[in-house]
């Protein structure tokens, strides 16, 4: 039985900027899924245009940064740092007109000086690649995922939770371990623990690799499970940052 008084959220995110993420967007359109888009300036070949990105924003999409070049930032100096977050972030609130507030790490990897970068330049948040987490609160430059849409192999799931050290993904990874090799039916799984114990249910993937491993039908179905609940708030990523969500989970 669901507890009344426990939030449910729907969040989804979606890296690189490409031409795909227009197919996804429609999708994600007619299941009403909100979603945020991480844009790099200069990376991917077919990438969205500047009309596209206003498109996607003024159909309340979420617009944010992805770095300038798509760099890892870990291990960077400071100052490579900051040439990666602080140019992006400002040429994409020209495109916009709006303040960009969040930031996704190139392939997960960053470290203080790259948290710090972040904070300087004036993100509220940022997004991480580290997959089996439903919890409501955690650092706002560490926002874990739930699942990405991708077919992995049930190592890797194993590998990403033990690099993060989360005690909360590994217990996850374990209690999950018959549904590793299937990403749809994990999802869905996943879900129904957010709808039982309240939580966060995030999403997130690379459109042009749906694009190319034909997984459009999978995530359909998944989109189609989690959809239209009423007992759910389907918000961009930036708006798990609220006080105002921050302060009902605590309640």
């Amino acid at each position: 039985m669901q507890s009344s008084n426990k939030l449910r959220f729907v969040t989804t995110s979606w890296d690189d900027g490409d031409c795909a993420d227009l197919k996804l967007a429609e999708l994600l359109r007619s299941k009403g899924i909100h979603a945020t888009f991480y844009i790099p300036i200069n990376y991917r070949e077919k990438r969205l245009g500047h009309g596209d990105l206003r498109t996607l924003a003024s159909e309340g999409f979420e617009i944010g940064a992805h770095g300038w070049s798509h760099r890892h930032l870990w291990r960077l100096q400071p100052e490579e740092v900051s040439q990666e977050v602080r140019p992006c972030k400002h040429v994409l609130e020209d495109i916009l007109g709006k303040q960009v507030e969040m930031f996704c790490y190139p392939c997960g990897r960053y470290d203080t000086n790259a948290v710090r970068a972040l904070q300087e330049a004036g993100y509220r948040g940022a997004r991480t690649v580290r997959m089996l987490a439903t919890r409501p609160t955690f650092n706002p430059f560490e926002m874990p995922t739930t699942l990405q849409a991708f077919p992995h192999a049930p190592f890797t799931y194993l590998k990403n939770v033990t690099r993060a050290r989360s005690v909360e993904s590994l217990q996850s990874c374990f209690v999950q371990m018959p549904r590793l090799g299937s990403w749809v039916e994990l999802g869905k799984r996943l879900f129904d623990e957010v709808l039982e114990d309240g939580g966060v249910w995030h999403l997130y993937g690379h459109s042009w690799e749906i694009q190319m491993l034909a997984l459009w039908d999978g995530l359909r179905e998944l989109l189609d499970y989690v959809c239209r609940r009423d007992a759910v708030r389907y918000v961009s990523n930036c708006a798990l940052l609220q006080p105002q969500s921050v302060a009902s989970f605590a309640r």
